[in-house]
């Protein structure tokens, strides 16, 4: 079932929180990098557009408005689409092997998988746990 893009941006946003934020789990997924990106972009490009935009009201030339604009544009659209990336990988249902792991993990902590085909929201919040109940070790066994 295909989601709206609203749904699809709140989803990322879900489990950008519930991505459990380990240094094992770096060289594993790329979606730590993304967070990382995500929360550096939120704080950085606003200040860098208000920046610009005073250096081009001051020494800019007026032809140069409507691309300063779509620069704009684009640079404030960026965390939207770590948000829409992280909401899509939320929704993908994981490969076998890792499939395999995520069912391993829920053995080991003695619950009972929640799903029949997990996603990578699932194995998020599965992680977040195992991080809170077991011995770092689980992820290499």
């Amino acid at each position: 079932c295909m989601k709206s893009f609203g749904e699809t941006l709140t989803l990322g946003a879900d489990y950008c929180s519930a991505w459990p934020r380990q240094p094992e789990l770096m060289s594993l997924f790329p979606e730590q990098r993304i967070i990382y990106l995500l929360s550096w972009a939120k704080k950085v490009i606003p200040a860098l557009v208000v920046i610009s935009g005073c250096v081009q009201l001051q020494w800019g030339h007026p032809a140069n408005w409507p691309t300063f604009i779509a620069t704009c544009l684009f640079a404030l659209s960026l965390p939207v689409q770590g948000y829409y990336w992280l909401g899509r990988r939320a929704d993908t249902l994981l490969p076998p092997s890792l499939s395999r792991w995520y069912f391993d993990i829920n053995q080991k902590m003695n619950c009972k998988p929640s799903v029949s085909r997990p996603s990578y929201f699932d194995l998020a919040k599965t992680l977040r746990k195992a991080f809170e109940q077991l011995d770092r070790v689980f992820l290499f066994q």
